[in-house]
């Protein structure tokens, strides 16, 4: 059952609940269920559990994820569980409304301690009201706020004196947690950039998702305060306005001895942070632990560009941040939501760069579970705030039920993901198709191409793409299903979708209304257009704008790839190296260690941008990760097993190398230049079928030996 602290108590700290209990007999295995509403944090006879913030962030009204663990190792004859329970996502602040309490006022525990016995009987111990509750030293904590930690509140009070749990009665279904929980990935130790003998300023010269540790020996009652920020002002002070309505602060009081800082319900999204001194404080072992989902980053990258390396490195640091029990769009300020537009676009780089396999099938649960009556798609999961134009139903966000279930499946081979998704995929086609007249979609789309350097009129064919682009990954899924009728059904929705953009919106020679890079590059990835049509076009709108680009969210994915498609191999690598405004490499320049939510984040010449939406770590920009795996390095999938390794070589680099961890064993591929010619190498586990295509090129010689092919190209 579900327990609580008595709602009459006049609390100063966050709960800890207790159960004592005594094995008179040996055990083969215990095993315990917990789950909570609000987040827990575990401790069984001193053993603190690793994992943060579980069971993680749920659709509550629908159900709360159960998790289990085996915690056999841990138990001994006399034992304590001890469990601390926080808001978390479930009562506390939530999003840019700054609500709390969105789902719930009350925070609850449930456990169920199952004990198997060598003797084949069991026990289970539950919480219930013969659980205790005690105070802990945690004043506060909050995901925006930060936590407050009160060491002179008394920590002495007997076991026997401790108030019972209170049994509460909430019905909530549950649903077993089935993906990577959240723990500390590794420690930076900062930089002290200035010290004063009651302020340090210091510098962990990476922006990161996580929290700091320290340890202090001070006066009681002494304080120590942590403030976080991902840059710094002109003056050397923290830069703070972007965090909005975020305080970004820990708060410390010393018990007088030796005191060890490590907050257990909080992250901050940082790279600097200022520590304040009230009193005689010496502060020392300072460090920063970085904390993401618990996942494997097989993907490799490196190449002679030490920017494009730069780049890449950027982009994980900036997936790392950003997948912290979902795929959130920030980790610093009051937002840090599962957006499904960010979500879609970056998917492909996620799983080339490390196993996303059950995290985004979480995710994807969670868009099925707040998909609307009428079929549209929220921008964001789980979703608590009313429907308007801008919060469900967008094209380019509301694509994510078609486009993550088919990249799942292109990675993983998964046939579930789709038969699970697919039903939801085709009420979200319904919704566009009821927008529609004659297969030409009229649809209100607030973003466009989100946070694009210009403005351009191409909303109305950004639209029109996503409608056929749906419409063609569910004929695709149906295929894949062995569904023929179905698949041949959807793919002539595309080519109604194809012929309606080709009469509306472009024009005989060539020219697509908008005139954008993201008009031209998102057309020709979903088919609508052939690069002959468009080619001169597209080249002129990168030309007019000195070969640098002019893509928002969605555009940026599809522009490096778009122009390799129409045989523009060098230009894709002139804009990846290019370091002046608006690129990759000029956020590197002004000290980029993650990817930013817009480019002209800071500027010389304007400072920072509006603070009301100025992310340092966002992911969303990072999409051209995908372009280094699939053309640089040229490791392409698809529906098959098969993979086919065909690069866009180019002079622009000297050599390039990486590999992908596939359902089969991984793939490495090595390419160089030497006196005009490319030497190719692709390896691969046993049991990893791969073709090497470089009919593009001229073969001088190419040999094959197992799973090896080494190559000689002109």
């Amino acid at each position: 059952m579900w327990i609580v602290r008595d709602l009459e108590a006049k609390a100063k700290s966050l709960p800890i609940f207790y159960k004592r209990f005594t094995l008179n007999k040996k055990i083969a295995k215990c095993e315990m269920k917990i789950s909570a509403l609000g987040i827990f944090n575990v401790c069984i006879n001193g053993q603190r559990i690793k994992d943060y913030f579980m069971p993680g962030w749920t659709s509550y009204n629908s159900y709360v994820n159960l998790c289990t663990y085996d915690i056999t190792r841990e138990i001994k004859k006399q034992n304590e569980i001890a469990i601390i329970l926080a808001d978390g996502w479930y009562s506390g602040r939530l999003g840019y409304t700054k609500q709390a309490k969105v789902y719930g006022e009350i925070n609850a525990l449930y456990a169920d301690i199952c004990l198997y016995y060598t003797d084949g009987t069991q026990e289970r111990i539950c919480t219930d009201s013969t659980w205790r509750v005690g105070e802990t030293q945690i004043v506060s904590s909050s995901f925006f706020d930060g936590e407050t930690v009160d060491f002179t509140l008394s920590k002495s009070e007997s076991y026997d004196s401790l108030p019972f749990a209170k049994e509460y009665g909430v019905k909530v279904k549950f649903e077993d947690y089935t993906y990577e929980p959240c723990r500390k990935v590794c420690e930076i130790r900062p930089t002290v950039i200035s010290r004063t003998k009651n302020k340090i300023l210091l510098d962990f010269k990476q922006n990161m998702a996580g929290f700091i540790t320290f340890k202090a020996k001070g006066e009681r009652g002494d304080t120590v305060t942590l403030k976080h920020a991902e840059v710094l002002n002109e003056n050397g002070s923290l830069y703070l306005e972007n965090l909005r309505s975020v305080k970004a602060t820990d708060r410390v009081i010393l018990s007088g001895g030796s005191d060890v800082f490590e907050p257990l319900f909080t992250f901050h999204g940082f790279r600097y942070a200022q520590i304040k001194i009230k009193g005689n404080v010496k502060i020392s072992d300072i460090k920063g632990i970085v904390i993401s989902q618990d996942q494997n980053y097989h993907g490799r990258f490196e190449c002679s560009s030490k920017l494009i390396n730069k780049i890449h490195k950027n982009v994980l640091w900036g997936q790392r941040g950003n997948f912290i029990s979902i795929p959130i769009d920030c980790p610093q300020r009051d937002e840090r939501l599962g957006w499904t537009g960010d979500a879609e676009v970056f998917c492909n780089s996620a799983m080339f760069n490390c196993d996303c396999n059950d995290f985004f099938k979480n995710y994807l649960k969670l868009i099925r579970t707040d998909i609307l009556p009428d079929g549209k798609i929220p921008s964001f999961v789980p979703f608590f705030i009313p429907v308007s134009p801008s919060t469900a139903g967008v094209p380019g966000w509301a694509d994510a039920i078609c486009v993550i279930p088919y990249t799942h499946y292109v990675h993983y081979k998964d046939k579930s993901v789709i038969e699970e998704n697919l039903p939801y995929a085709l009420r979200h086609l319904n919704y566009y198709l009821g927008k529609c007249n004659n297969y030409l979609i009229n649809i209100d789309n607030t973003f466009g191409d989100w946070l694009s350097t210009k403005t351009y009129d191409d909303k109305g064919v950004i639209n029109q793409c996503h409608l056929g682009l749906s419409a063609l990954l569910i004929s695709k899924m149906f295929r894949i299903l062995e569904d023929g009728e179905n698949a041949k059904k959807y793919a002539e929705i595309y080519e109604g979708a194809k012929e309606a953009f080709r009469n509306r919106y472009l024009s005989d020679n060539g020219l697509i209304e908008g005139d954008s890079q993201t008009a031209y590059a998102l057309s020709l990835m979903v088919g609508f257009v052939t690069a002959d049509e468009i080619r001169e076009h597209f080249i002129d709108s990168i030309k007019r704008e000195d070969y640098k680009l002019t893509t928002g969210f969605i555009g940026v994915k599809q522009l490096l790839p778009a122009l390799c498609e129409i045989g523009e191999v060098d230009l894709a690598y002139r804009i990846i190296k290019q370091t002046e405004y608006p690129s990759w490499g000029y956020t590197i320049k002004q000290g980029a260690t993650t990817i930013w939510e817009r480019w002209n984040g800071y500027t010389s010449e304007h400072g920072f941008e509006t603070p009301s939406m100025n992310s340092f770590n966002h992911y969303s920009l990072g999409s051209c990760a995908e372009w280094l795996y699939s053309h640089v390095l040229g490791i392409k999938l698809s529906e098959k097993d098969v993979i086919t390794v065909s690069p866009s070589l180019s002079k622009e680099l000297r050599f390039a190398s990486g590999e992908y961890l596939s359902k089969n064993g991984k793939i490495r591929v090595f390419w160089k230049v030497k006196k005009d010619k490319y030497y190719l190498t692709v390896t691969a586990d046993k049991g990893v079928e791969f073709d090497v295509d470089f009919s593009k090129y001229e073969a001088i010689s190419s040999k094959r030996r197992r799973n090896t092919v080494k190559a000689v190209l002109k």
